[in-house]
Formats: C-alpha cells, structure tokens, sequence
C-alpha cells in the first residue's frame, strides 16, 4: 500500500506539469483582442472564472473531504476539457464566458483535493514534514511546464492562435487519465456522511474564528490576486512596448523559470529570514514591483514583472506549508478550498476595477493603483498576524 501511496507524490508532480502546459497563455488577450474583445472584456472574464470557482470553492473541498480526493480530480478534469473544446470551436465574448465558468467549476473540483491529497500521501507515510518541500517543486514543476509550453504555445500562435487551445486540450486528456490511477490516503478520515451541511458550516466559522488561519488565508489571497493579476496585465504590458508575439513566449518562460526557482529555495528563505520577516520582505517586494512597473514604460521595466513572479514561488510554499501545519487531515481539502475561495473574492473585488482603469485611463495608472493596494492590505494582514503571534 505504501508504494501506492508513494506513487501518488510522482502522479501529482506529473498532474501539476500538464494542468499548467498553458500553451494558450502567453496570447491569450491577443486571441481575445483577435475577436474584438477589449482588455477591460479580458479581465471579466477571468472575473467570471473566479466567480465561478468563488461559488463551488467550498463546496467543492467539502466533497473532496466527503467523497475523496480522486473523484473531485478525475471529475474536474472531466469538466476542464469540456471548457477549452468550446475555446477550440468557439469565437464569441458569450461562449469564451461558458468556457470560463466550465473552467471555474473544474478548478473548484480540483483546487484543494490534489493539494490535500499530496499532504494525507505524505502524512500516511510519515513523510509530512517534507511538505514543504515537496510543494516547492510542484511550483517549481508548474513554472518549469508554463516556461516551456509558453515558448511551444507562442510559437504556434504566431501561425494560428487557435492552436495552442489544441494542444492544451489534448493534456488535460492525459491529465484525466492519470487522475484515474491515483490512490485514496487512508490517513484521510471521511467527514460522516450523516453531519453534512451542519459540519460544513461549523468548518467555516471555526476557520474565520480562528486568528491565525483567517490572516494567513487572507494574506495568502492577497499574494495570490497580485500574481493571477499580473498575468493579464503583463500582455498588456509587453504589448505597448512592442514587443513581437514570438518573443511573449520566452518572457513567459523567463518569468516562469524565475518562479519556479524561487519556490524551491523557499524553504531557506525560511530558515534564513524567518517567517515573519519573509513575508513581511516579500509583501513591500509584491507592493513596490507593481507601482514601479507602472511608472515605467521602457523595455527594462519587465525586471518587476519577473519580481512579482518571483515573489510568487517565494510565497506559495511558504504559506500553505503554514496553513497546512494548523489544519486536521479530515477538513484538510475544505479548509484549503476556503483559503482558494478567499483568492477568488479578492480578485473578483480588485479585477474589475483594475481593468476598468486601464480601459478608462491607461494601464500604468492601473498597475500603480494595484500596488497600492496590495501594499496596504499586504501590509495589514501581516500584522494582524504579528499580534495573533502566528510567527
């Protein structure tokens, strides 16, 4: 059975590379602008995807604790394959929004179980205090696949810009596929089935009453609206300085590559500056990048686009290996499906507005208005969790 389970660990390396092959990525607002869509329409629809996942997150981590892990991994797949066949076929604002909320559902499924499952594997083999290890390398995995396929992805595109929707679809289908061979931890408990929606709701508050997950999940939602942001911004961004389509794919590989070292050296910036002063350090990195890049319309401006992604595979691991060592293995899946869902409330909150300025005004006033905002909300979470004494 341990070897099963150790298999797992190998599977969710492999499942991470192919959910984040974003061949489409790259060009993604210069296939939506290829169909009339204006940037400001580009961020709704990532609104719409995180508003999608916003209203299944919790449920959706709850049935992962409910049903297991591998069930909401293979049936999101399932879902995600379905959205970007409508990519493929479809040439509307109408059915990219079907698409985004499709995708939004699969994300749901999968968000929190493969993150769940990975501890309870390592848990049920005593291996748990390798976690945050072993989540520096699925960054580093998911950046390494983003780098790589960007460069395959814009390449292609410079030919079609449908194609890399292709390309995406067909690693989702290995990615079901693989999804199928997985093996439930015995170290997970399922919730009993008899408790249900009373035991989800007491999970809900107990998260939000206690000090130090709140702050955490709350900072860790700020980190992660600044980083899905800047994805969108950034095309925007390479864009106005001229850059050709070829040449998206390798700033996507560079930025990734970037990240993906970061993350699996995030554990000596650790034991190096301690987590207090870590995220601390890494909040004024997020905050000054973005104000920084707004005020810079110059090709070496792309250096904070890369600090930003850096500050992302920094932060990733370091936080959800705190959260994880607060949490039981039998909530394990809702609570980090929580901590999702508060990502998605903020930049449903944040992105529209953002997106809205750089339509209205331009984008370096959007991108200086979102640094600081994430300075002060940075900021403000992080202290609060310096007097909840989460350090």
């Amino acid at each position: 059975m341990n070897q099963s389970i150790a298999s797992n660990l190998v599977k969710l390396y492999i499942l991470r590379g192919l959910a984040f092959a974003w061949f489409p990525i790259p060009t993604i607002v210069l296939f939506y602008e290829s169909h009339g869509l204006s940037l400001e329409q580009t961020v709704l629809l990532k609104t719409i995807l995180s508003l999608s996942i916003l209203v299944l997150e919790v449920p959706s981590g709850y049935l992962a604790d409910l049903w297991g892990r591998k069930a909401c991994l293979v049936v999101g797949s399932g879902v995600w394959i379905v959205s970007w066949l409508i990519y493929c076929v479809g040439n509307s604002f109408s059915e990219f929004a079907i698409a985004e909320i499709l995708a939004g559902v699969a994300g749901s499924l999968i968000s929190g179980a493969n993150t769940a499952l990975g501890f309870d594997s390592l848990l049920q083999l005593g291996r748990e205090k390798y976690y945050q290890i072993w989540e520096g390398r699925l960054v580093a995995i998911a950046g390494i696949s983003e780098a790589i396929c960007g460069i395959i992805g814009a390449a292609i595109a410079s030919i079609n810009l449908v194609y890399p929707f292709y390309l995406q679809t067909v690693c989702l289908v290995i990615y079901f596929c693989l999804a199928l061979t997985l093996v439930e931890p015995q170290s997970h408990q399922p919730i009993a089935k008899t408790q249900k929606i009373e035991q989800l709701k007491d999970i809900i508050i107990d998260v939000f009453q206690h000090s130090r997950i709140r702050w955490l999940i709350l900072l860790s939602g700020t980190f992660s609206t600044a980083s899905f942001l800047i994805v969108w911004l950034s095309q925007d961004y390479l864009k106005q300085l001229n850059i050709p389509i070829q040449a998206f794919g390798w700033a996507w590989a560079i930025f990734h590559l970037g990240m993906s070292l970061a993350s699996i050296n995030a554990h000596r910036v650790e034991r190096i500056l301690g987590l207090k002063k870590a995220f601390f350090s890494l909040v004024l990195l997020l905050a000054i990048s973005y104000i920084c890049l707004g005020s810079i319309n110059q090709v070496w401006g792309i250096m904070f686009i890369m600090t930003i992604y850096l500050v992302r595979g920094f932060s990733s691991p370091l936080i959800l290996n705190t959260i994880n060592q607060q949490i039981a293995s039998s909530f394990r899946a809702t609570i980090l499906s929580i901590n999702s869902l508060i990502f998605r409330i903020g930049f449903a909150l944040v992105a529209p507005i953002i997106g809205a300025i750089a339509s209205g005004y331009d984008l370096f006033t959007g991108l200086i208005t979102a640094g600081c905002f994430f300075l002060i909300s940075g900021c403000f979470f992080w202290w609060q969790l310096v007097k909840a004494k989460a350090f």
